[in-house]
């Protein structure tokens, strides 16, 4: 069953480097990626995005090019009231997928992102195919794991909260994010470089 789903990407997202805001623990620092009509993903990773711990700790590593997140993740953590304002994009994903579950993914194997075709265009299988063939590959390196900076999120670190509760509510959350291995997301390397963008299919390659 796996191998013959396909998901429909709903959202793509970068964040730019913006100097002191793009550092954890400074005043304006979030985890939140802006929507963007698509992306550029090439084996350096999304083109004007940054991520502050890829950068600088692991030497702009390849292997978290890009992440991407599943929208059963958002629907489970939503559904408790008290993160209910969680957004897309707050997780800093990249790339947003609906229609498949998170265990979709797996370390080691390869998806492809395409333009997704239909039969009214002409062309048919042949076009469906052609269409794939121009498609972002990525292969899943590791799964994204929760970490205290998510906890800068405004719903979170909201001034009309004592510090306690604050505590309280970003381990509640990470805890929430952290009860499977890829819940959280998944980050890959870019096999085929290219665009993604919203309404494109992702599917298992092979």
């Amino acid at each position: 069953e796996r191998r013959r789903g396909i998901g429909t990407v709903l959202r793509t997202a970068a964040r730019p480097y913006l100097e002191e805001k793009s550092r954890p623990g400074r005043p304006g620092y979030t985890t939140r990626k802006n929507s963007l009509p698509q992306i550029e993903v090439g084996r350096s990773g999304v083109s004007g995005d940054y991520n502050d711990y890829r950068s600088r700790a692991l030497g702009s590593t390849p292997d978290r090019a890009v992440s991407i997140l599943t929208s059963d993740v958002m629907a489970y953590v939503k559904d408790e009231s008290r993160f209910g304002a969680l957004s897309d994009g707050d997780l800093g994903e990249n790339v947003y997928v609906d229609g498949l579950s998170y265990t979709f993914f797996e370390i080691g194997k390869r998806y492809r992102f395409s333009k997704k075709t239909t039969n009214s265009n002409g062309g048919g299988e042949a076009a469906a195919a052609a269409a794939a063939a121009e498609g972002v590959v990525v292969e899943i390196t590791e799964p994204a794991v929760p970490c205290a900076n998510l906890c800068n999120l405004e719903f979170i670190n909201s001034g009309l909260l004592e510090p306690r509760q604050r505590i309280e509510k970003c381990q509640a959350f990470l805890e929430k994010l952290g009860i499977d291995d890829g819940f959280r997301g998944w980050y890959a390397k870019v096999i085929s470089e290219g665009i993604i963008r919203p309404g494109d299919s992702v599917a298992l390659v092979g």
